[in-house]
């Protein structure tokens, strides 16, 4: 009971540790960023087709510290196919090629000293670990992004082949590079702003309070329209749309059921913008059936609401893939 592990972790192939417990299942450790975490799983567990095809977004998460938390516990929940996949479908990590493309173009610019300067790229060793922090599932599909960047000159370097494959060296941004980059700031892919979408009742103040110090605490900059100043030929509609752009995510609370809450997160997914749900307690049994499927915080005590919308924050949107 509790004394099997496989020789590879389930997540990532990294070789595994033995757990002992008194629970009849599948329990082991493993070193990743020089710390130990437990993983529990069924005797029965087989990765699902889905799950082996994604699981470099799994290790992603665990690299940049944003694996849910409570799934490495030791009185945790159990690891299935369900949850895994839950866990990859909900993380908004760099999916799509064009979120591959700009992700790692934001993470070059990260490492330039001063505009012009060049780049100093990690060493071989260090590069496949990279991608996967990056979430590409191997260094040849990073490398692929890398010299499409090359292609479309957002960045200049030099070609060379080393023991990983294809790489670049001598790398630096371009005008257009940098200039890209300040586009996807100004898009809200790169921003710090979240727009609250929430009833304006006054009998919401506190909740209000609460939600826009969870944002902070998370290091995000709450936007609610009805506290913005704009011009006067600009229609309300418009500014919830230009606003909802310019941010990076969206928290949308569906305590009284107001139907611009609705539309607001609606425009948010289309844009491709996270959502988190929230919903007051004696509320939720009223929320629309297109959108309470979706995972909410139920909340009561507004001190527990700002804690649980900080922690939501941190573990799935605040992502600094690139330290």
């Amino acid at each position: 009971m509790g004394n099997y592990s496989p020789k590879q972790c389930y997540i990532t192939d990294l070789d595994t540790e033995n757990f002992p417990s008194s629970y009849d299942l599948v329990e082991y450790l493993i070193t990743i960023n020089g710390k130990r975490v437990l993983f529990r799983f069924l005797w029965e567990h087989r990765n699902s087709e889905f799950v082996e095809a994604n699981k470099h977004i799994l290790y992603g998460l665990l690299l940049n510290d944003k694996f849910p938390k409570e799934y490495s516990d030791v009185n945790g929940p159990i690891l299935d196919n369900e949850t895994l996949e839950k866990i990859i479908n909900e993380s908004p990590v760099p999916k799509s090629p064009p979120e591959k493309l700009n992700n790692l173009l934001t993470y070059l610019h990260s490492l330039q000293e001063y505009e012009g300067a060049y780049i100093q790229f990690p060493k071989d060793e260090e590069l496949v670990v990279l991608a996967k922090k990056l979430y590409f599932k191997n260094y040849n599909e990073m490398s692929f992004y890398l010299f499409t960047l090359l292609q479309q000159n957002y960045i200049e370097g030099r070609a060379s082949i080393s023991k990983v494959g294809r790489k670049l060296n001598n790398i630096k941004l371009t005008y257009e590079g940098l200039a890209r980059v300040v586009e996807l700031a100004e898009s809200g892919e790169q921003s710090d702003r979240c727009f609250v979408a929430m009833s304006f009742s006054k009998d919401l103040n506190k909740t209000r309070h609460a939600i826009k110090t969870a944002i902070n605490l998370a290091g995000f900059t709450p936007i609610l329209i009805d506290e913005l100043h704009f011009d006067a030929d600009v229609t309300i509609n418009d500014a919830i749309i230009s606003e909802i752009k310019k941010c990076k995510f969206l928290v949308a609370d569906f305590t009284q059921h107001k139907h611009g809450v609705y539309f607001e997160a609606g425009f948010a997914l289309g844009l491709a913008r996270p959502v988190i749900y929230l919903c007051h307690k004696d509320d939720f049994s009223k929320t629309h059936f297109d959108t309470n499927h979706y995972p909410h915080i139920i909340y009561q005590d507004l001190a527990d609401l700002t804690e649980k919308l900080k922690t939501k924050i941190e573990a799935w949107i605040k992502q600094p893939v690139f330290n």
